[in-house]
């Protein structure tokens, strides 16, 4: 019995000792991200770490907000920020725990994007913005301008989530697969693998872009690069948006809303999919709709220029 025991313990500190090694090579290859759009990099310090922001242009200030998954920042936006920038003063942020913003070892809520996007507005930009937000950033804008009428003067949603994807709250299994990942060696290890070159490139390759070209090996590693930029706190972030903790629900905020709202959708999104327009339509036949063809869920960069366009014209109108 005593041999078996002993057996057994070496065996998990054994594993447990791959794994660590493991990880600290992993981490130990991944190269600093640089900002891939060109402007005025700053950053802003929130009561949840410093918020890294590129600034650039002039006039009605409009901020770009990615959404929440591994390896994602304002490097979505290196296709629309500089002719953007010839409308409107831009700030595009790396949310926190994304890219090259802080990374904190906490479970992250939805409320503390509301807080951080408000608060920038007040901090950084110190008057109601335009703004264009992806799938759960567009969820905390909606419910933002929901809790302070006026915060924004024009939403761009682009495949918002909030109504019936990403819109409860965490499940019992979604606050075990939070807790599994957030282990010091085990939930460090299973993340190394999510966000290994194989995962990031069946995630870039066949969940993100409907034209697969688009998938190069620059995104490729920008990606992986990106999933793993502060070591083991790269971790946080996306293990609390796979828990649900992330998710955010517009159903009521939607059906109030006032302010000027453009939504738009790729045809093939296969994360949120175009089905899921209908829901808001049917609560807001009244707001102004767009569907990207042969698209999937990151129009701005399938179709940039025809984006845009499609952008300037709304705010500006």
């Amino acid at each position: 019995m005593r041999k078996k025991l002993l057996k057994g313990t070496l065996l998990v500190s054994s594993t447990l000792a791959a794994m660590h090694f493991s990880n600290k090579y992993i981490f130990s290859k991944v190269r600093q991200i640089e900002n891939s759009i060109n402007g005025e990099e700053n950053f802003y310090f929130s009561q949840y770490g410093k918020i890294f922001y590129v600034k650039k242009g002039e006039g009605p200030p409009l901020m770009l907000l990615h959404g929440v998954a591994s390896g994602v920042s304002s490097f979505m936006w290196r296709k629309n920020f500089d002719e953007f920038s010839k409308h409107f003063t831009v700030y595009a942020i790396d949310l926190p725990g994304f890219g090259r913003s802080e990374k904190l070892p906490i479970t992250y809520k939805s409320y503390m994007y509301r807080d951080v996007i408000k608060y920038f507005i007040k901090d950084v930009i110190g008057e109601p913005a335009n703004v264009i937000a992806n799938i759960q950033s567009a969820a905390y804008v909606i419910r933002l301008e929901y809790d302070i009428p006026g915060l924004f003067k024009k939403i761009i949603a682009v495949c918002p989530s909030g109504i019936f994807e990403q819109s409860l709250p965490p499940s019992t299994s979604g606050s075990i697969i939070t807790s599994v990942f957030k282990t010091p060696i085990l939930g460090t290890f299973l993340y190394n693998m999510l966000v290994s070159r194989p995962g990031i490139k069946y995630f870039i390759g066949n969940k993100t872009y409907y034209n697969k070209d688009l998938a190069s090996k620059y995104v490729l590693n920008h990606y992986i690069d990106s999933s793993r930029q502060n070591g083991y706190l790269s971790k946080y972030a996306p293990a609390s948006f796979l828990g649900g903790y992330l998710n955010q629900n517009i159903i009521g905020p939607l059906q109030e809303l006032s302010t000027p709202t453009l939504i738009i959708w790729g045809e093939n999104a296969k994360m949120n999919t175009v089905n899921n327009i209908q829901s808001f339509k049917d609560l807001r036949p009244d707001l102004e709709y767009y569907i990207f063809p042969n698209c999937g869920y990151l129009p701005q960069e399938e179709y940039a220029v025809e984006f845009n366009k499609l952008c300037i014209d709304f705010l500006n109108k």
